[in-house]
């Protein structure tokens, strides 16, 4: 545990056991909800594998803890009923939705059982790409190669611009391995498409990513999911494409066929969307309506209030470090510094 976690852990078990989180919880929710955004819910270990990143995961037992409390407290609603109440005017005071971006597998495995023992509805958003595939994201690529990355082929003289470029930002960043894999993956989602995958050729180099194993749901697992009346199932575009630096005319074919997909498959009418990292803009947002989402969620932290733009949905992301104790989880809600 680190420094800062066990600060994180003391502190809030401190505003816990003083009364503190109840007062704000009182005072910030009696009229506002919230969206929780999970990624990954895998089984406890000591070590997580190579290819998962940190800023990712929540442990079984750390999110069965959290679904526990959260349906003692506060009225867990799927989160298109939820934007509903919102679009209606009618009162989301002490509401809470949760969510799943991706659709990891685990979702299925891990998390799925504890939704259904606690009946507990909640919203999964899939990238249709990488349904029933042993594909992997790029940031997890990354992840898992980050102690062998080939760093020195950043500045080889044969190298395209954007590469060398790119050798020169890689000096600022921290280098202790956790900070820098943190690092290096926001910095490379700031590239266009077309710098990032070239970044990536020659900072992968030969590197071996494949994996046998299944990281990503299938649309059988989604459709036992769905047909439970415990799942609904938003869209997360087809290939996880940063929207706000692709063209509106991709941006139009990730937004449609995802929805497409899922509601071909699940037999299931598709309304939310997420967009992957949080990235949109006004044109994506139109472009979002237009084929007939109803609500969108972005990354960005704070509250379900009335007059929000159902848009530009906000959430509070949540992993491991940040909640694994019910008062951490309350801070991560309740207090911006958490």
């Amino acid at each position: 545990m680190t420094p800062k976690i066990f600060i994180r852990r003391v502190l809030s078990a401190l505003l816990s056991s003083t009364g503190i989180h109840a007062l704000l919880e009182r005072l910030y929710l009696s009229d506002k909800a919230f969206i929780l955004m999970y990624h990954r819910i895998v089984p406890m270990s000591e070590r997580l594998p190579p290819h998962v990143q940190p800023g990712m995961v929540v442990s079984a037992t750390t999110f069965e803890k959290h679904v526990s409390f959260l349906r003692g407290r506060f009225k867990i609603v799927f989160l298109d009923e939820l934007m509903a109440k919102v679009r209606k005017g009618e009162s989301i005071g002490r509401c809470c939705a949760l969510t799943f971006d991706d659709g990891w597998r685990d979702n299925y495995s891990e998390a799925f059982p504890i939704l259904k023992k606690y009946a507990v509805p909640a919203t999964i958003f899939l990238a249709t790409g990488y349904v029933g595939t042993r594909k992997t994201f790029w940031t997890d690529e990354v992840s898992s190669c980050i102690d062998r990355l080939n760093i020195g082929a950043m500045a080889e003289v044969q190298a395209p611009d954007s590469v060398r470029r790119f050798s020169g930002e890689l000096e600022g960043l921290q280098k202790k391995a956790e900070l820098f894999r943190e690092e290096l993956i926001e910095l490379l989602k700031k590239k266009s498409p077309h710098d990032r995958e070239e970044i990536l050729a020659h900072l992968l180099g030969d590197l071996s990513v494949a994996t046998t194993e299944r990281l990503m749901l299938n649309w059988e697992e989604a459709g036992e999911m769905a047909e439970s009346g415990l799942v609904r199932f938003g869209a997360h575009t087809v290939h996880h494409e940063l929207l706000d630096q692709l063209p509106l005319q991709r941006v139009r074919e990730e937004v449609q066929f995802s929805r497409m997909e899922i509601e071909n498959r699940l037999r299931q009418k598709v309304t939310t969307f997420a967009y992957p990292n949080g990235n949109c803009s006004e044109s994506v947002r139109q472009i979002v309506k237009e084929y007939g989402f109803d609500a969108a969620v972005t990354t960005r932290r704070g509250y379900l209030e009335s007059g929000i733009s159902p848009l530009d949905a906000p959430r509070i992301g949540l992993h491991e470090d940040t909640c694994a104790t019910i008062p951490m989880l309350r801070s991560r809600v309740l207090l911006q510094a958490f």
